[in-house]
């Protein structure tokens, strides 16, 4: 059998692999942080917050942003299920817009069309790591009071006039599973330029836990270890 994709491995990354390994400290810790203010400074955000893949990615994002049950938001027709599911799970109500048929990129003149009472927020997806038109769809949030979420899936790397995607919207959402440009096996991220969105962020991975065993909210496991943030 030919594998459709094959991870690029060499000596660097076995030998970071077993310096954790013979650490005996493999959850989360230093590793992670400087992988996150590595690729914040990559994307070009104030922070990035790593977490467990990609959809819980656009899970903690919505949820941060206060999309609340009978909320609608905007997500394209032709993507992977992830941004429909994570609206889902705010018991929020996906709506989907077309997407433009050269690109497959979500479509600014129907996004507009489906803006409704309770639209929220737009989830713009950069697939096949084409962006979509990030202009046209930051000027239709900032007119309806809209927040831009972007789904960054498949596009680590790529830019909008000369600008990293994930940089533009309230957040970013990234995955590293192991058919992503690039990879951790699993795992995923957040970024941001907000500082309160990283506080939450923060908080939201690590069981609301603003100090050890002091929890002030409501929050998940969804830390990234240190073997993934290799």
């Amino acid at each position: 059998m030919i594998p459709i994709v094959k991870p690029l491995l060499d000596e660097e990354e076995i030998k970071k692999v077993s310096e954790v390994l013979t650490s005996g400290l493999l959850a989360s810790g230093e590793v992670v942080h400087q992988f996150e203010t590595a690729f914040a400074a990559y994307i070009g955000t104030r922070c990035a917050v790593s977490t467990t893949n990609g959809t819980t990615a656009l899970d903690i994002a919505l949820k941060i942003l206060d999309i609340q049950p009978g909320d609608e938001v905007i997500v394209p027709d032709f993507t992977f299920i992830a941004p429909a599911n994570a609206v889902l799970f705010q018991n929020a109500r996906p709506v989907f817009a077309d997407v433009d048929e050269k690109t497959f990129a979500i479509d600014p003149a129907d996004v507009l069309e489906k803006i409704k009472a309770r639209t929220k927020a737009v989830i713009g997806v950069h697939l096949f790591g084409h962006p979509f038109d990030v202009k046209a769809l930051q000027e239709i949030c900032e007119d309806h009071s809209l927040l831009l979420v972007e789904d960054c899936a498949q596009a680590h790397g790529a830019d909008y006039k000369g600008q990293k995607v994930g940089s533009f919207g309230a957040v970013g959402c990234f995955s590293f599973y192991a058919t992503k440009n690039m990879t951790t096996g699993e795992g995923g991220m957040v970024t941001t330029d907000t500082k309160e969105l990283e506080k939450k962020l923060r908080l939201i991975i690590n069981h609301g836990q603003s100090e050890k065993y002091v929890h002030t909210s409501l929050g998940y496991n969804y830390r990234m270890t240190k073997l993934i943030s290799l």
